[in-house]
């Protein structure tokens, strides 16, 4: 009686509407497929903290594909380094790059060392914007085209010692400038690379702005630390009750031993989340050593299954796919739908003004007292 109801039109579309979802089945991904698998590899760089833990995810793609993976995992810097002097020695050895924006934005971009990713991508679940978060691709580039900005998770800054501080006695930023907390923090250098991808949405929110990290260093009596074990190591065992600025990551693995630290604050602050996509950045190479690889790679890596397989390894990034379920990650990283986020990696500002937020944050960060870096 109900297929009685439906019109041919109808019925047809609901019998391709499976087809069509699945992108790999379109003849230009099988074509595309064909093709790469003829190449037999591709040569991607993991370069930062969360994408040195991305090779499960390789492995997986080596399994769908029978194609080869081969990756490089390390500082960023050095990466950009190498394969820009192989390139002006006419070699060009890589295809994908995956980490931070702010070497993609301050080397790679300026050196021509990436390419457009929107043209490289071909299967519809990638290219439809309803199956991105906020019904859009992101893209952390002036152009909108090079830095696939592909997850996200909120940018926990503070953590603390459970034994030492209440959660509740911090419900703002600023709650911070207590008194009692004088001589009490440790933490990374706000102005330093590896810090930025969270102290510099902060500095541009309006709600926190330059004020509070002026304050920061000039009231606190912080103590900053290079080392983001060590940091995170000496609030667990008391010598500081507060850690901020990358010791966060440091600090699951001490909850995990048992020491009385908590990674994150359990509420939110009052101003509000910033959603910081750290490392969570993917790059098409220019030149790439093995084009169609590449290209069967990046979107791959951007569909659903490779977002899963992408998550669940980098454990610290919730993918920007709205489909993908975010239970692979732990809890303090997802992103929650019902949560109205400040969204750094989209705010122009953020984008084009890179280098000269770095550059006032490292001017307001000269006032810290020397004898407190360590």
């Amino acid at each position: 009686m109900i297929r009685k109801l439906l019109s041919a039109g109808t019925l047809a579309g609901m019998l391709l509407a499976p087809v069509l979802a699945l992108g790999a089945d379109t003849p230009a991904m099988q074509k595309l497929i064909a093709e790469a698998k003829k190449e037999g590899k591709v040569e991607v760089i993991l370069g930062g903290q969360m994408p040195r833990r991305l090779p499960p995810a390789m492995r997986a793609f080596e399994k769908k594909y029978g194609i080869k993976v081969n990756y490089q995992k390390g500082s960023s810097r050095r990466h950009s380094a190498r394969i820009l002097a192989e390139r002006k020695a006419g070699r060009f050895t890589a295809d994908v790059w995956i980490g931070g924006a702010n070497t993609g934005l301050s080397i790679l971009l300026p050196n021509k060392m990436i390419t457009p990713m929107d043209k490289l991508l071909i299967d519809p679940e990638v290219t439809n914007p309803k199956n991105w978060y906020q019904g859009k691709q992101h893209y952390t580039d002036p152009e909108g085209r090079y830095i696939f900005t592909w997850g996200a998770s909120p940018a926990y800054v503070i953590m603390y010692n459970t034994n030492l501080v209440k959660p509740e006695e911090i419900k703002s930023y600023f709650d911070l400038f207590d008194p009692k907390w004088k001589g009490k923090i440790v933490s990374r250098d706000p102005s330093k690379r590896g810090s930025a991808a969270s102290s510099i949405p902060m500095l541009i929110n309006p709600n926190i702005g330059p004020k509070f990290f002026e304050r920061f260093a000039t009231e606190l009596d912080v103590t900053i630390v290079s080392d983001s074990r060590q940091g995170a190591e000496w609030v667990a065992l008391g010598r500081y009750a507060i850690g901020m600025f990358g010791l966060n990551t440091p600090a699951v693995d001490l909850v995990k031993q048992g020491f009385p630290v908590s990674a994150y604050l359990p509420t939110l602050l009052k101003e509000g989340e910033i959603l910081s996509a750290s490392a969570a950045n993917m790059m098409a190479v220019d030149h790439p050593a093995n084009p169609k690889a590449q290209q069967l790679f990046l979107n791959w890596a951007l569909s659903k299954e490779g977002q899963s397989e992408f998550i669940k390894a980098g454990k610290t990034s919730d993918s920007l796919r709205v489909d993908v379920d975010s239970k692979l990650v732990d809890p303090q990283y997802r992103i929650h739908r019902d949560r109205d986020y400040y969204v750094a990696f989209s705010n122009k500002e953020y984008i084009t003004q890179q280098r000269k937020l770095l550059k006032q944050m490292r001017k307001i960060m000269k006032k810290l007292p020397k004898k407190k870096k360590r």
